[in-house]
């Protein structure tokens, strides 16, 4: 029996389709008609090999579909109105925070669960674009060989007048709701909202002597964070599902370019050895971050959500006990949250984590492509964000990177510790459950705000890096192609020569 071993820390092996041999007409097409072409092989997403894991799929992309994210925000705005009949009951206010956080709970493993198919899919689609770069390379040589010293020269000195094609096939593809959902993670992400979002909580606090301090005062920013974390973690999984597809699409445009350019050089280098298998082989990580991994990998597979249920059948058990009263109300509030905010350090460090490793793979496509362009005397194209980082970019960069630190997912569980030593020293009453309900619930709803800002500027960076690879394979398919017409050329001087 195989043991368990989480997906941060298994290797990726695999390689690209290999194309066949090209017909000579299809060199002589113009670039945008090939890369439409049917014959060549666009990115596919594999679909696990396991039933559950493809169920759990397909539930985390409908969790993170329109119309969940309207039948939440419409149980927002159904939940406001009515508290203006039933806003003075304590066990309406109990039961409502009890809701967001068995919420915010499953969203969690949700989250979690994007954050493990997504950096699976892309590992996979790097480790493809790896392994044809390195036939693409071996190909090269043989047609360097062909076309000689003059030839490199003059094939290209006429690719720096092709122009290139902007990558926005995402962006054509995108529907309304989701250019919404970009547009207000823009917002919602900026250092701004943050910023307003505590300047809200220092408002409560200082209510907090003129109300006493009392449970009521508590309940009020509690109820307030929990509206605002649910909205957050629905909109943050339509986000990231919105950002996947235009991914998926990016990387399909330039799997269908890497595939042409592959026929290309099949064609004109008569090779027909088969794509080589690369591996992905994760970096290596200390001990505490392994366990992190491990326990996000058990968020992921949504183990956590079974205990839940069965914390859930447990805390109905008990109602009798506790007459049903507030103190029982609160209890899987208490419990749901806590959890959640530990959670919500994880999914901040294993977030930061996925876009390190993700970026590191995109720097060992480029050394790749980097070898791909020795010797053909062709400048790499480079696309770069027009404007510098912002005042408030940076800022966020550095918020970003604090909050992703491992030390803060300790800090996180000795916090979660802390508030059940407190509520357990007052006897979990109402005022003790509360120790261990508002406060957690003000760290993670600032700390999903956080994740918004972390995804835009990662998705900011991304988009730059598969802009560059599209560019670059633009390039050498317009280098192919010139060489092709240079070879006919001196093979019909040749054979006219011959005549002679």
């Amino acid at each position: 029996m195989k043991s368990f071993k989480p997906i941060f820390l298994c290797g990726v092996k695999g390689a690209a389709e290999t194309q066949q041999l090209a017909s000579v007409q299809c060199a002589k097409n113009n670039i945008n008609t090939v890369v439409a072409a049917e014959e060549v092989s666009g990115y596919r997403v594999n679909a696990s090999s396991r039933l559950l894991d493809r169920w759990l799929d397909t539930f985390v992309r409908f969790a993170g579909s329109a119309p969940v994210f309207l039948v939440i925000v419409s149980g927002l705005l159904t939940w406001a109105l009515m508290g203006i009949r039933f806003g003075d009951s304590d066990v309406w206010i109990a039961a409502i925070s009890d809701v967001q956080a068995i919420l915010c709970y499953v969203f969690d493993s949700l989250l979690m669960r994007q954050l493990l198919r997504e950096y699976t899919e892309q590992r996979e689609a790097m480790v493809m674009i790896q392994s044809r770069c390195k036939s693409h390379h071996r190909m090269l040589l043989k047609v360097k060989n062909k076309l000689g010293s003059e030839g490199i020269r003059e094939v290209s000195e006429k690719c720096l007048h092709e122009p290139l094609e902007p990558l926005d096939h995402g962006l054509r593809t995108q529907s309304l709701f989701a250019r919404c959902i970009i547009f207000s993670a823009k917002k919602f992400g900026h250092i701004v909202t943050v910023g307003m979002y505590w300047v809200c909580i220092l408002i409560w606090l200082g209510f907090g002597p003129k109300c006493g301090w009392s449970n009521r005062w508590q309940l009020y920013i509690n109820d307030a964070t929990s509206a605002l974390m649910v909205l957050v973690f629905a909109f943050l999984a339509c986000l990231r599902e919105c950002y996947a597809d235009y991914t998926n699409t990016c990387l399909d445009a330039i799997f269908r370019l890497d595939s042409t350019l592959e026929s290309e050089l099949r064609l004109l280098s008569e090779d027909d050895t088969p794509n080589p298998v690369e591996v992905d082989v994760p970096p290596k990580e200390n001990y505490l971050q392994k366990v992190i991994y491990y326990y996000a990998d058990i968020i992921g597979t949504l183990v956590g959500i079974v205990f839940l249920v069965i914390v859930v059948i447990a805390w109905a058990a008990v109602g009798p006990v506790f007459h049903f009263n507030n103190t029982w109300w609160l209890l899987i509030g208490t419990y749901a949250g806590l959890v959640g905010l530990f959670d919500s350090f994880v999914l901040r460090n294993v977030q930061n984590k996925v876009h390190q490793n993700t970026k590191c793979q995109v720097r060992h496509v480029e050394t790749f492509d980097s070898t791909l362009f020795a010797g053909l005397s062709v400048p790499i194209p480079i696309a770069k964000d027009p404007k510098a980082p912002s005042l408030s970019r940076r800022v966020s960069r550095k918020m970003d990177a604090i909050s992703s630190h491992l030390l803060m997912v300790v800090a996180g569980f000795l916090l979660t510790i802390g508030c059940l030593v407190a509520s357990s020293a007052m006897r979990w009453s109402l005022t003790g459950q509360l120790i261990s309900n508002v406060p957690p619930s003000i760290i993670e709803t600032f700390f999903m705000l956080i994740l918004i800002t972390g995804q835009n500027d990662a998705e900011a960076g991304a988009r730059v890096d598969l802009t560059n690879i599209y560019y670059r394979r633009q390039r050498l398919l317009s280098f192919m192609k010139y060489a092709s017409d240079y070879c006919q050329k001196q093979e019909e001087a040749e054979a006219a020569a011959d005549a002679e």
